[in-house]
Formats: structure tokens, sequence, C-alpha cells
């Protein structure tokens, strides 16, 4: 049986461009070998709205719970793009300027959306007009060349490259804020799509994309269509990938930090505190533990409310990230006491530095929400263990001789230091 007829019997005895069979016998078997499919431009299309609309649909189950994380902002122009390509193939069944002028409009807010959920992400903000300008203006040029379809061709081609590495900029220039690789597949993504665009403008430009409709078959728009569908399926995992890793990130931050202070919290800072005792008893040097407790706190909270004593506590823990070493550890032990470990210091050393923590807080004007003055001050305690007792020093010693130490400076008076 020849290859024409062979190819007539399996498609219906309808010809399917594109679709060469080759005769070839290997071992008295006869095998056929399936050359070049050529893509079908329509079919891409549809599969991009459906994609779009599965990906705008997965990210808005989402969106209430990582509205922080720009996720509304994402469903909504996946959304939007889903509407695009419902336009794009309506063309030729309805208005040009539904099918041409608004569908372009929507893609060009598509992306605007896309880069405005990257900023709520990335928590900073650019100056509105380079993310919408694109919008207006694709609709004005677009009315304006309606019947000029190759211009067209390299106008969007060149303001969807805009938006993509508008998109690929923002992400990257905020580098730092970002843990994880799934930024880099979103960059990849946009790239993509801004590549396979920038290189449909070439073509248009050279003559080798056709000026018939957007459904008319011709390979470098079915490249661009299948090089946007793989995107898409990419800009969605990598979206995901970014938003989990940024909530584990969370999650490690919470299970060290004090959330209200920014300081270690009670479990990171005896951590902390057991390899420091392991370190000193190595080493032969002293450490040194201070507690420190604010003054008064109650009295504060009742006179100038709670959210105004919370705001003192943050900026006492300020105030002593500032003065503190950079081999120094601060953390908060509960309620408004703090404990903070000094190694390599002395019972010398100890006073100095508690006295210049106590001095400062002093001398440092308090605030609250409703711009009073809040007359702050604390009272510390310390412990040194010199490396002499080493051998016998604990966590529970070191720790209950500095609390035992504080609630001396307070019986004494408050706002002053005492050893033990």
């Amino acid at each position: 049986m020849g290859a024409a007829s062979m190819a007539g019997r399996l498609h219906g005895d309808k010809p399917v461009r594109g679709l060469v069979v080759i005769p070839r016998r290997s071992g008295g078997k006869l095998r056929y070998l399936v050359g070049m499919v050529e893509l079908h431009t329509p079919t891409l299309l549809l599969v991009i709205l459906v994609l779009s609309a599965a990906v705008s649909a997965t990210l808005a189950s989402g969106a209430r719970r990582f509205q922080r994380d720009g996720m509304r902002y994402w469903a909504w122009g996946l959304g939007l793009h889903t509407l695009t390509y419902v336009l794009f193939m309506l063309r030729g069944h309805v208005s040009d300027l539904i099918s041409v002028v608004l569908a372009n409009a929507l893609l060009a807010a598509s992306f605007a959306l896309m880069s405005e959920g990257v900023q709520q992400f990335l928590q900073v903000r650019w100056p509105r007009w380079l993310v919408w300008a694109p919008v207006p203006f694709v609709a004005v040029v677009y009315l304006a060349l309606l019947g000029h379809p190759q211009i067209r061709i390299v106008i969007a081609g060149l303001v969807i490259a805009w938006q993509c590495s508008f998109i690929v900029w923002q992400l990257a220039s905020q580098r730092h804020r970002i843990t994880g690789r799934g930024a880099y597949i979103v960059m990849g993504s946009f790239l993509a799509i801004g590549v396979a665009f920038l290189l449909r403008t070439v073509g248009a430009l050279s003559g080798a994309v056709g000026i018939g409709s957007i459904t008319t078959p011709n390979p470098l728009l079915s490249a661009t269509f299948l090089f946007v569908a793989v995107s898409l399926m990419m800009v969605c995992q990598g979206l995901v990938l970014m938003t989990n890793e940024r909530a584990d990130e969370r999650n490690r931050t919470l299970a060290m930090q004090d959330e209200l202070t920014g300081l270690s919290n009670r479990r990171f800072i005896l951590e902390a505190l057991s390899l420091h005792l392991a370190q000193a008893i190595r080493n032969g040097k002293p450490l040194t533990v201070l507690m420190l407790d604010v003054d008064y706190f109650k009295t504060i909270n009742d006179s100038y409310g709670h959210l105004s004593g919370d705001r003192a506590l943050r900026e006492l823990a300020a105030c002593l990230k500032t003065r503190l070493r950079g081999q120094d550890l601060a953390g908060r032990w509960g309620g408004e006491e703090f404990l903070v470990v000094l190694p390599d210091t002395d019972a010398a050393g100890a006073w100095v530095l508690a006295e210049k923590l106590r001095l400062e807080v002093e001398n440092t004007p308090f605030t609250a929400r409703d711009g009073r003055a809040i007359p702050l001050t604390i009272s510390v305690g310390f412990h040194t263990v010199v490396p002499e007792w080493l051998g016998t020093a604990d966590l529970d010693t070191l720790i209950s001789s500095a609390d035992q130490a504080l609630y001396r400076a307070k019986q004494n008076g408050r706002n002053r230091v005492e050893s033990a």
C-alpha cells in the first residue's frame, strides 16, 4: 500500500496538510515515520483560552488566603487574558472594534494587572503610569490603525514585550525580598512570552508573518501562541511555588522571631544561649546574661492603652539592637521582659553595657499612638559566669541568677542595674 493511500485511509481520504508518512522496512516489518505536523492556530488559541481560565480559577480559589501576596491581581489578570482570547477567536464574527481594538486593550490590561500583583507581592510601589499606560495607548493606536494590520502586529509585539520585560525587571530588582526559586520560573516564563512576541514583530517587519486573520495558519504565529501556552503553565507553577516559599519563610521566621518586637523569641534565645554556654566552656571565656524588665509597664498599658504599650516595646527592641554588638543576641523572654546574651564579656564589661542600655532607654523619647510622651525606664539584672565556674554552669543557673539580680534592681528602686 502506498504512503498516500495509507494516509487517506487513516484520515478518511481527506488530505492532512503537513502530514508526511514515509514507508521504511526494518527486519521485514514495515514502519511509518511521521513527519512534522503543522500547528493548528485556532486550536492553539483554544488551548491558551482554556489554560488561562483554569489558571485564573486556581489562583482565584486562593486569592482570599494569599491576598497580601497579590494573588487577586493575578487571578483578575488571567481572567482578562481568557476574555482576550475569546474575542480573538471571534475574529470575523464580530466587529473589529471588539475583536481587535477591545481585545488587544484587554490583553494589555491583563499584563498590567499581573504587574500590580507583582508589586503587591513585593510590597513596593512604582509609578502607576508605568503599569497602565500601555492600555490606553493600545486602544487609541489600534483604533487609529484599524486598517493597517501589519503595523498593529509590530505595535502589539513591542507593547507586550515591554510589559513582560517590566514584570521581569520588577522581580529582578527586588530579588532580596524573595525567597526560593519560584521567582526565577515566573521571570523565565515572561521572558519567553516577550521574546516570542518580539520574534513575531520581526517576522511582520520582514514579511514572514502573513497579514491575514489571527486564526489563519502561520508557522511563526503558531509558534508564538505555543510559547504563550507553555509559559502560562510555567507562570502558574512559578506563582504557586513563589507564594509557598514565602509562606514557608514566614513560618521559619515565626519559629525563631518574636512577632511583635522582631527580636528572637524565647525558644530560639534559649537554644542560642545553650550553644554560647557550650562554646564558652570549650574556649574558657566568660559569658554574661542580662535580664531586662520595663518598669511599671502595667501602668503604661492602663494610662496609654495596650496598643501604645506594644508600640513602646517595639521601640525598646529597636533601641536594644542599636546598642548591642554584632555577637550579642537579644530576645523577648515574655511580656515586657527581655534576655540578652553577651558572649566573651566579663562582669565589668557587662556592667558598662547594661548602664549604657539603661541610660539609652531613659533618654529615648517614647511616644503613645496619640503623640503623648511615655516615661519609660528599665531595670537590669545580670549574671556573669567566669572561666573558673564554667564547669558547673548550666542554663537554669544562668537565667535564675540574672532573674534574681533583676528582682533586686526592682526592689532597690527600679531604673537601675544589679549584678548577681
